[in-house]
């Protein structure tokens, strides 16, 4: 009985195995019969003509170490520089300089591995929802660092919450439009 059993089980894994074998070799062909497919199955069950229906193609790219050093650096630099120039604006807590410096290295630190970790996780997901799951990251951040004492002690809440916005705005618009500064740069050099 249990001979027969796990011969069933090699023959559905050999089965599993060859029929993933040509799935990896499939051809052209094959794939733009499956996506007509696809579309004709989508059009019946909306209930539209399969002209109205648009396929957009993404090309996730994988993310190199340069990329993620560099990604990593600009969050550490622009943290350190905003929440220090903010807090001297808005009081929200009793530190001083280093203190302050620390807590966004931790914030920093929190939130690169968190953006890393849902880059490799949920790659589908940030398509399907268009990059809003990156919110997470900074906004898990942002309540860690409130919970752990030893950092900064919080004394004002919605002060707090107000220089993390701000400084989650503005480094996002200086990232922005450095990197397209940069794009340009590289544009205008090509063409020289």
């Amino acid at each position: 009985m249990d001979e027969d059993k796990k011969e069933k089980n090699e023959v559905e894994k050999k089965e599993e195995s060859e029929s993933e074998k040509k799935e990896s070799r499939k051809t052209p062909e094959d794939i733009e019969k499956e996506m007509q497919q696809m579309l004709e199955d989508l059009s019946e069950q909306m209930g539209v003509d399969k002209s109205q229906i648009r396929v957009v193609s993404v090309n996730n790219t994988k993310r190199s170490f340069k990329v993620i050093l560099f990604e990593a650096l600009y969050y550490i630099i622009a943290n350190c520089l905003l929440l220090l120039g903010l807090s001297g604006y808005i009081k929200w807590c009793d530190a001083k300089w280093y203190e302050l410096i620390f807590f966004s290295l931790m914030f920093s630190g929190i939130e690169i591995l968190l953006r890393n970790l849902i880059y490799i996780a949920f790659k589908k997901t940030i398509i399907q929802s268009f990059g809003l799951i990156f919110v997470l990251a900074p906004l898990v951040a942002i309540v860690v660092c409130i919970f752990i004492p030893f950092i900064v002690n919080v004394d004002y809440i919605v002060r707090y919450l107000i220089v993390c916005v701000i400084l989650l705005i503005v480094r996002e618009f200086i990232k922005k439009y450095s990197v397209d500064f940069y794009r340009r740069h590289l544009a205008k050099k090509k063409k020289k």
